[in-house]
């Protein structure tokens, strides 16, 4: 099946102004997540307590925060799912003493709305306790989760393509799309959760194999065509996988866009950040990963070897 017949783009020639675009949206997102609550963390990488409470008719979110305040000091209240069903999230951060269970804040906050808010009672509810210090060891783990699947992707593809410059170009790539991912999701008020750091690791995954079927072609082509020039032959490459490259990534971004649209409030999230990375994945291969190896030939004023043992990657 093919989209495009023999299509001839020229991609590299716009390189300068698509890196431009990505370092401003990377300084962007950066300066938004160092501001102080740039990035959201989930319950389970903060600490505390998530409660979803459902209510017997349409909550006045006024109402609650009034009723909680006294007992959960700054605790963020918003509604949750769809409106029709009543419901309501409240986060509260862990800020009891260290005698105090962890199960309390849940339990002053409910008894609180039972008081104060009685006219529209509690139905049914939720909650999700984790303590303060396994929030931080999580963060902890996640962050090293993340830098150790692209230090062995990038070893990989460094044996694999036979020269370090190859991996390097995947590993930046990959590094690129997660650094703008993030970005989208403190712009758009996502929280970093569990569910997220899933789909983060997931598009390191799925980006390296866009990268990989690209600089396959181009090993090919490198053997086949000694002549011609390395920005070329890349370029050649990215056309030639283009079909390719426009029904994988089409058919997962449909899926993925179907998940963040109908898979609900606990989904959106993992939705979201697979819609933004799908898109900015296909988008760094073409336009990161693909230019960098041209850029450090060019330095080296040779060009690439395609690894004469090297077998093909797919």
């Amino acid at each position: 099946m093919e989209f495009l017949k023999n299509p001839n783009f020229d991609f590299l020639s716009k390189t300068r102004y698509f890196v431009s675009a990505s370092l401003l949206l990377i300084v962007a997102g950066m300066l938004f997540i160092s501001r102080p609550g740039g990035l959201r963390y989930g319950v389970e990488f903060s600490g505390g307590t998530q409660l979803v409470v459902k209510f017997d008719k349409p909550p006045a979110i006024d109402k609650i925060r009034s009723a909680v305040e006294p007992v959960s000091p700054g605790a963020v209240i918003q509604s949750y799912d769809d409106p029709s069903k009543n419901q309501v999230l409240i986060r509260i951060s862990h800020t009891g003493g260290e005698g105090e269970r962890l199960g309390a804040p849940a339990e002053k906050t409910l008894a609180a709305l039972g008081s104060a808010y009685a006219e529209n009672p509690v139905r049914e509810h939720s909650s999700e306790i984790v303590g303060p210090v396994v929030g931080a060891e999580l963060r902890q783990k996640a962050i090293q989760l993340t830098v150790l699947g692209l230090l062995f992707q990038l070893i990989y593809i460094g044996i694999r393509f036979g020269g370090a410059i190859w991996g390097s170009a995947a590993t930046i790539a990959a590094l690129h799309d997660v650094l703008v991912t993030l970005a989208f999701l403190a712009f758009f008020r996502y929280e970093i959760t569990l569910n997220v750091i899933a789909a983060l690791l997931t598009l390191v995954g799925y980006s390296v194999n866009d990268t990989i079927v690209i600089f396959d072609r181009a090993r090919e082509n490198l053997r086949q065509r000694r002549k011609d020039s390395l920005a070329k032959i890349i370029n050649d490459s990215v056309n030639q996988t283009l079909t390719r490259t426009l029904i994988s990534n089409g058919t997962t971004f449909l899926a993925v866009l179907g998940l963040f649209l109908f898979g609900g409030e606990v989904l959106r999230a993992f939705g979201f950040t697979m819609v933004v990375g799908i898109v900015v994945g296909t988008y760094s291969t073409i336009y990161i990963a693909s230019p960098i190896v041209v850029w450090w030939q060019g330095r080296r004023g040779g060009t690439a070897s395609p690894g004469n043992t090297a077998k093909a990657a797919l």
